[in-house]
Order: structure tokens, then sequence, then C-alpha cells
């Protein structure tokens, strides 16, 4: 049997398109703010299509009021005295990032966070952490909630680049409920640093 003659017609090559703020906002359906705040961490170094795509395929995660997750802000360092940053950014040390987490956030109602078990970490609207919740620790402030914690899994890379650290001395289901969430999407709320889905 002979082979037909064949003829390779080059595709076009795929432009890799670099959007404004406003337009990736309504690309990924969500706000300019969200935007802002995945940029200044890391998460997203610019806003091109190739960088935006993992984030716009990323599922949305609910569980019925019953797992807190902290609305936090790009990382800074802090000036409380007993860490050395506050916020989220991938280029954190994993005990720099957990040790940002514990507190002390305003509206927590800690003792049903102690009852939840997990403590999810999110940053404009992508769920960048899942920590497992030892117990409720004193604060420097009555009126908020600081917490001793265990690192699940988290981002520690450009969202795009797919890097994820997971705890593999967690137990299983721990492990589980961190692979599963860890980089997907929540719809942020106002009124609080604590939500709950």
């Amino acid at each position: 049997m002979t082979l037909p003659e064949l003829t390779i017609i080059p595709a076009e090559p795929i432009l890799d398109e670099v959007l404004t703020p406003n337009a990736a906002a309504a690309y990924l359906n969500t706000t300019r703010p969200n935007i802002a705040k995945l940029l200044a961490s890391g998460y997203l170094r610019h806003l091109s299509m190739s960088s935006l795509t993992p984030l716009r395929k990323a599922d949305f995660v609910t569980a019925g009021g019953s797992l807190p997750l902290i609305q936090t802000a790009p990382a800074e360092e802090s000036t409380d005295g007993w860490r050395k940053w506050w916020g989220d950014a991938p280029h954190l040390s994993d005990a720099d990032w957990l040790n940002a987490q514990r507190g002390d956030w305003t509206g927590a109602g800690a003792e049903r966070i102690v009852k939840a078990g997990y403590l999810l970490v999110g940053l404009g609207g992508l769920i960048t952490g899942v920590t497992k919740v030892i117990k409720a620790v004193p604060s420097g402030d009555p009126r908020k909630a600081r917490f001793e914690l265990q690192l699940l899994g988290r981002l520690t890379g450009e969202l795009k680049s797919g890097d994820r650290f997971f705890n593999t001395e967690a137990s299983d289901e721990d492990l589980a409920l961190a692979r599963s969430i860890v980089g997907k999407r929540y719809e942020p709320r106002a009124g609080g640093s604590v939500m709950w889905l």
C-alpha cells in the first residue's frame, strides 16, 4: 500500500493576548479589586490569557456554610511583633505562610472555627490554602481570634505554574480535602475577614 502525498498547512499561531484589569475581571466573572489582589500577591504575574486560563477553568466551592475561610490580603511585612508576615503570597515559606494565617481575625467566632476543624485561606476569590485547626490560642485583643494551625496544602507559585505543596504527614482525609479545594474559587463576600463557605 502506498501512502498518499500529504500537504501540511501550519496552524495560525495562538496569540497570548494580555488583557486590561477590567477585561480580565469580565473574562473571569469577578471584580477588578480581586484581580488587583491576585496580581499584588504574585498568584498572577500578568493578565495574559494563558495566565488567566487556570483561574477561569477552576471550579467554585461551597460547603453549605460549614467551612470557615479567611479572606486575606496580599502579604506584607508584619508590624505586630509576633510574626514576620501577614496576608498571603506564594513566595512565603510554608512556616511564614502558616504563621501569617494564625490570626488575629476579627469576627472569627473561635469556638465555631475550632469545631469546624479546618480554616481555609482565600485571596481575591481563589482558595490558596487549607489548614487544620488544632486549637484557639490567646490573642492580643479579646475581640479577635488566633489559632494554632497545621498546614495541609497551599499554592506555592504563580497559578499558571500549578505549583502546590501538600503535607504528606497529614491524614488521608485531611489531604483529600486539601487536594480537592486548593486552587479552586469561591464567591467573596463583604463583611469581615472570615466567611463561611
